[in-house]
């Protein structure tokens, strides 16, 4: 067992220089690679020459999911838990499951869609154990309470990471790795207000209307979220527009509904750009239910759900169905509007209409990549690819450069990146955003960074063999050369 060092908020920051991987952020989506990672047996490899993890955050495992204010997940609540399951987490998480109340009430639903707040609970109660149990049994070093500056991309293939501390962010630190799994979080910008309106081709909001983004409205509190809006709330119809059609528009839709209606919001309108779809288990269920079903762009061909990836779920399904039937969120007092701003002049007019009017405007439509500076040998910032959902990526979530190049070595995946549907990970065809999950973070994808994780270092070991060869003198010195040196700084 080697030694090594958990650093925790009162840490300085002190650690090795030298590592074969860089976990930067471990939220749900760079710990679902350390997940599948440790439960593959491969840990282990990955962790050869050191494995680093650096976030921002104290504790671990949940990112921002913990920060949300009533908001149900689009996942049942056996989805989560099953990242839990594996015999290799036995020792790890066996009296969690067996005893944890949290997971108790979990278990007790399983078909139930659980709060996001639960969610991330479970995630750090799982994360910090399998964190400790790592930084006991493997060479593996934790920084909390860190944030990354920039990345270097070396000649050499490696990489330079900067970070510092956040309470003495001027005191930069760097370390150097193989590779680097980066999953920073999402970001909504409410400067991107500007920019949707200018793609529905509907005037931007005028001086005095409140825009924020739903990402930070859904974390306060309902007295917080009243004191945003009241003020400008007029004798006058008060109407709040909302851009986007996703989960979060309408658990933002909820909110102001229940939270505002009794303090002067009259309307609320959505602004979407596609149909709105609404998520089954079958087509039979869909049929049923009276949904029209498109088996050809519609059907997950392996697991048969209508609407898989861009269908509504559970509570927003629910929100979605009493808006579209009554105008309204059931119980609540505003009048609630679907406006479809890409199916025509008049909905886009109508559009224009209801914004011109609006107290506020509500971003509400997915997130961007939260990217650390990304630069080569030279100082020089690499400039990536970026379309629709966020950074492209390669078939083991390595970004590509504006050239179409592979960054080799890299690999990001979270929200604001990651893997469009493909044969292997399934989807509905007509379905063109990017795939996340926390299951299928444990699963599928866990298991293709895994994969290109192994690969790069598979190749740095090839390419050190090799200069190892060519420089080798008479005597042999370099095959009997220890690797980077770590070795006497780490024991």
């Amino acid at each position: 067992m080697q030694r090594s060092s958990a650093a925790g908020p009162d840490s300085s920051g002190s650690v090795p220089s030298d590592y074969s991987c860089v976990l930067c952020g471990a939220g749900p989506a760079g710990m679902g690679f350390l997940f599948y990672a440790f439960k593959s047996g491969k840990l282990a490899e990955v962790a050869r020459n050191g494995l680093l993890i650096i976030d921002k955050r104290v504790r671990l495992g949940a990112g921002k999911l913990g920060d949300y204010v009533n908001v149900t997940g689009n996942s049942v609540a056996k989805s989560f838990l099953a990242c839990l399951e594996h015999e290799r987490f036995d020792d790890v998480f066996g009296d969690i499951r067996e005893y944890n109340e949290l997971h108790r009430k979990l278990a007790a639903d399983p078909d139930g869609a659980p709060l996001l707040s639960e969610v991330g609970e479970l995630l750090t109660l799982a994360a910090e154990r399998l964190i400790a149990h790592l930084a006991e049994h493997f060479d593996v070093d934790v920084l909390r309470g860190h944030e990354i500056d920039a990345i270097r991309h070396s000649q050499d293939g490696r990489f330079e990471i900067a970070y510092h501390d956040t309470r003495r962010p001027a005191a930069r630190r760097t370390v150097i790795s193989d590779t680097v799994v980066m999953n920073l979080g999402g970001t909504q910008r409410v400067e991107e207000v500007d920019d949707l309106c200018r793609t529905l081709d509907i005037p931007l909001p005028g001086n005095g209307v409140i825009t924020c983004t739903s990402d930070e409205l859904l974390r306060v509190t309902s007295t917080q979220l009243v004191d945003t809006f009241a003020p400008v709330f007029a004798s006058a119809t008060n109407r709040i527009t909302i851009i986007g059609g996703s989960h979060s528009a309408f658990t933002m839709t909820e909110r102001l509904a229940t939270d505002l209606g009794d303090a002067g919001l009259n309307e609320i309108a959505i602004i979407h750009r596609s149909p709105i779809r609404l998520f089954f288990e079958t087509e039979e269920e869909a049929r049923a239910w009276g949904y029209a079903v498109d088996p050809v762009n519609d059907i997950c061909p392996i697991t048969g759900r209508v609407n898989r990836s861009s269908g509504l779920r559970y509570r927003a399904f629910e929100i979605a169905c009493s808006v579209m039937s009554h105008g309204r969120v059931a119980g609540t007092k505003p009048r609630v509007e679907l406006i479809d701003a890409g199916s025509g002049e008049d909905e886009r007019v109508r559009a224009a209409t209801c914004l011109a009017h609006s107290c506020g405007v509500i971003h509400s439509a997915g997130y961007g990549p939260n990217m650390s500076t990304l630069v080569d040998h030279r100082g020089a910032r690499i400039p990536l690819q970026y379309c629709r959902g966020g950074i492209e990526v390669d078939e083991f979530a390595r970004p590509l450069d504006i050239n179409g190049k592979v960054v080799r070595g890299l690999f990001t995946f979270g929200l604001g990146s990651g893997f469009r549907p493909d044969p292997e990970l399934g989807s509905e065809a007509a379905f063109s955003g990017r795939i996340h999950g926390v299951w299928i973070f444990h699963h599928q994808i866990g298991k293709r960074i895994l994969t290109g994780v192994l690969k790069a270092l598979a190749e740095k070991d090839a390419m050190q063999e090799a200069e190892m060869i060519t420089t080798a003198d008479d005597d042999g010195h370099a095959s009997g050369r220890s690797r980077r040196g770590r070795a006497d700084h780490r024991r």
